[in-house]
């Protein structure tokens, strides 16, 4: 089942319910009124009916003109005159429906006494008189005391629980009955037309977004989603878009890798083909120059696959890291006298701000010297000659700043980050006529990372690029 089948069945579900729970509600509040209604005007026919026995108690001062006519004919017969006109106290219960008349006389005593409310008359001293015989299984009893001068003389009782079904209340509760299950019918069918557009309102975006990640799983990463929405499943949208932008970027990414590590690779092959060839065919001597230049190329190529490796390493976490602690100022002071000379061939100076106080930090001695050793030497390669390089170490609350300053050639502040994508190459004075494959800053990157720093480059103030790193001390 899917996701529009199961949100239209709980909204429809959810909807019938609730009209269940209401319809059962009103019409359980509609026969406790309308009982109470049928019992009030029960009361006043009663009532009314009493008056008359009354009268006929008074003259006669016993029942037994009642008990010789029977109750049924007071239930029905015209109304008594006595001194005047008393209101029709003969008139139909009002729970029974009306009947044709005949010649002016109410239908037959029986078949109107069938519709009404069985009805039976009582003496003062509970004793059973005319009527409908008692029922001891009744619920709903209706009494009305008869008094004369003050004393009672009899009683009116009239079960409600035995209302005929032909009746005028009965049949007006059926009809409120079947009133009410059409109008629950009707309600439902409307339920059911909202509960499947609001369902297909709601998961018409969700449909987009497996329409997306579909996409993506088939490799097409040009996926755009309509994000306007500012609810969960906007935020997702807006997550699976970005996600497509990454997948989109990495997979160009990877291609350029490849096609850039094949250029690095074709390189010096070729370089050491063509000098090999030369040498079989004699058009060069084999001598010391060749051998150099043959052995610069294998270099290169020694240099750039250690490099892949070490990146590779870094990158799946397979170099291994033994953190202790290390004095960071005396391993920069180290690492600028082995590097010095390298320097001194290229006319560039060194200058240093490092203080004579130690400054520990946890760190791998071996992965940080390599830190350091790849930021000066990409400094000592890719500034020009005459230029200077200047190293500064400070030390703020909890952590280690180093930053690398060198000189011209620069590069602007919107290419800093991508220097340590690798294989970048930012401008033509960063070629390969500076040896190296562009992927020391990139290791450099994943060391700091696995020391829990941070690395960024910025152009310097000295016209070149300033590369700072930031590490935590180690703890006391």
């Amino acid at each position: 089942m899917n996701i529009f089948r199961k949100v239209f069945l709980s909204f429809l579900g959810l909807t019938a319910l609730t009209l269940l729970i209401t319809l059962g509600l009103a019409r359980w509040s509609f026969d406790q009124g309308f009982l109470n209604f049928v019992a009030g005007l029960e009361q006043q026919r009663l009532s009314l009916l009493g008056e008359k026995l009354s009268g006929i108690y008074a003259r006669d001062h016993n029942w037994q003109r009642v008990v010789d006519s029977g109750l049924e004919r007071y239930l029905t017969a015209d109304p008594l005159r006595q001194g005047g006109r008393p209101p029709n106290l003969s008139q139909p219960s009002p729970l029974m429906p009306p009947g044709p008349r005949q010649g002016g006389r109410p239908p037959h005593l029986r078949d109107r006494q069938s519709d009404a409310p069985p009805t039976a008359l009582f003496d003062a001293h509970d004793n059973w008189i005319s009527g409908v015989k008692p029922k001891p299984d009744a619920k709903e009893v209706l009494n009305h005391a008869i008094y004369l001068r003050g004393e009672k003389v009899g009683e009116l009782r009239s079960w409600l629980d035995a209302i005929p079904e032909r009746s005028l209340a009965s049949s007006f509760s059926m009809q409120q009955r079947y009133a009410s299950l059409a109008i629950g019918l009707l309600c439902l069918l409307l339920a059911s037309v909202a509960s499947f557009l609001l369902a297909r309102r709601l998961t018409a975006p969700v449909n987009d977004v497996l329409q997306g990640v579909e996409r993506l799983s088939r490799g097409n990463y040009d996926v755009k989603l309509d994000t306007l929405s500012n609810d969960e499943l906007g935020t997702l949208m807006r997550n699976l878009n970005g996600l497509s932008h990454i997948l989109n970027a990495n997979r160009s990414a990877k291609n350029r890798w490849f096609a850039d590590i094949s250029h690095e690779l074709r390189t010096p092959l070729t370089i050491l083909i063509g000098e090999l060839d030369a040498l079989e065919a004699g058009i060069r001597p084999f001598g010391a120059e060749q051998v150099a230049s043959l052995k610069h190329e294998a270099m290169l190529l020694h240099r750039l696959v250690d490099d892949l490796y070490q990146l590779s390493m870094s990158d799946v976490g397979g170099l291994k890291y033994h953190f202790n602690q290390v004095d960071i100022s005396e391993s920069v002071d180290n690492i600028c006298a082995a590097m010095n000379a390298k320097a001194q061939q290229k006319d560039l100076r060194i200058s240093t701000n490092i203080p004579t106080k130690p400054i520990y930090c946890l760190a791998d001695p071996q992965r940080l010297e390599q830190l350091f050793i790849n930021l000066l030497n990409n400094a000592i390669l890719y500034t020009d000659a005459g230029g200077e390089i200047v190293l500064s170490l400070t030390y703020r609350a909890d952590k280690v700043i180093f930053e690398i300053n060198d000189t011209l050639p620069g590069v602007p502040l919107g290419d800093c980050d991508k220097l340590f994508d690798p294989l970048y190459r930012q401008n033509p004075s960063r070629n390969r006529a500076a040896p190296g494959a562009g992927l020391g800053l990139t290791i450099c990157k994943n060391i700091v990372t696995a020391h829990q720093g941070k690395i960024n480059a910025s152009p310097s103030s000295l016209g070149g690029l300033c590369i700072r790193v930031e590490l935590e001390t180690a703890k006391k």
